[in-house]
């Protein structure tokens, strides 16, 4: 007889050496690294092959969410992600420490990607800025680069002279359509929910030399086919005054991010007095991105949820969030859920 599905699902993630990466993930948010290695990302929620998050406790404790996914269905993502995507588990949700400057990048959309059978989805994404060291980020290309103005500069090593950067702070919101030309630039930590695609085109990298001892491939051709010159993101600082109000299963505090055709993020706050949340037809990513610890409760039992953790809650849930020591900072969680 199968397991039930339980209300709460706390993931292990799965940690990944990048050259640009560090340590800071487990100094700040107390991921246990490997020692010895650069981490520069924590898939916090994850189904791709071979970089896929786990179930880090309960009945389910060892299973890898691709499988859940297979096994559970829309029981787990909800009826209308289901008749969406089907086994095809959409979202992928990350924290990033850049200790070094990311490659100057951009990803395809959709139909590139389905076109180029180059997988199911292309890759939208946002960023919620955790921690900067007076950083910054490249987002869009400067006024009147076009095309051609782009390839001459790329090939002059001239990358950062077309390209619009972007001071950024804890707490700022950087939200990025398939075709934008951007960078992570180093001392800037970052939560990003995006489309389940690892399609990344490099368009410059500093001639840099991988973990492997090998440089870098580029990939400028194809870049410049998805490359969108009229995109420059707008960097929002993120609301702190008045919430949303309550809509579909959102708490009164939480704070609206982020409304794509692909995702739903919110930023959400927790004390003495409990935080609900109601899935309906998606699951419900939550990661603890500040403060003391929480208590996340359901029906059928509760988990904490630490600084740096991530619980899933299926859909057709309903939960709570309280912080478990109410003279700490207030608690502060990020939301994330698919569009079915």
């Amino acid at each position: 007889m199968s397991v039930a599905l339980p209300d709460l699902l706390p993931m292990r993630p799965f940690l990944r050496e990048v050259v640009w990466g560090g340590r800071r993930l487990e100094g700040i948010y107390g991921k246990q690294l490997p020692p010895g290695l650069s981490i520069g990302e924590s898939f916090e929620l994850s189904a791709l092959p071979g970089q896929e998050s786990w179930v880090a406790s309960g009945p389910l404790e060892g299973s890898p969410l691709g499988s859940l996914v297979q096994s559970r269905g829309p029981q787990l993502v909800g009826g209308g992600v289901w008749e969406r995507f089907g086994a095809d588990f959409p979202l992928l949700v990350k924290l990033i420490d850049a200790s070094q400057d990311l490659s100057v990048q951009v990803h395809p959309d959709d139909d590139y990607a389905r076109r180029c059978r180059l997988g199911c989805f292309g890759k939208m994404e946002a960023w919620y800025v955790l921690d900067s060291d007076e950083g910054r980020v490249a987002a869009g290309l400067r006024e009147g680069v076009d095309l051609k103005t782009l390839t001459t500069a790329l090939d002059a090593g001239r990358a950062a002279e077309v390209i619009r950067y972007h001071a950024v702070s804890a707490g700022d919101l950087v939200f990025l359509p398939p075709g934008t030309v951007h960078a992570l630039c180093g001392g800037v930590m970052v939560y990003e929910v995006q489309q389940a695609s690892d399609l990344t085109f490099r368009l410059y990298d500093y001639d840099r030399v991988g973990i492997d001892g090998k440089l870098r491939e580029l990939h400028v051709a194809r870049a410049l086919e998805v490359v969108d010159v009229d995109s420059r993101p707008h960097i929002q600082p993120h609301a702190t005054g008045a919430g949303c109000g309550e809509r579909e299963g959102i708490d009164a505090g939480a704070v609206h991010l982020v409304e794509s055709e692909h995702f739903r993020l919110t930023l959400h706050r927790a004390g003495e007095q409990a935080s609900r949340h109601q899935t309906s037809d998606s699951f419900l990513a939550l990661t603890h991105v500040k403060g003391g610890e929480a208590e996340v409760g359901a029906a059928d039992g509760s988990c904490r949820m630490r600084l740096g953790e991530t619980v899933l809650i299926p859909a057709g849930r309903e939960i709570s969030v309280t912080a478990v020591d109410v003279g700490a900072p207030k608690v502060e969680y990020l939301a994330a859920s698919a569009v079915g």
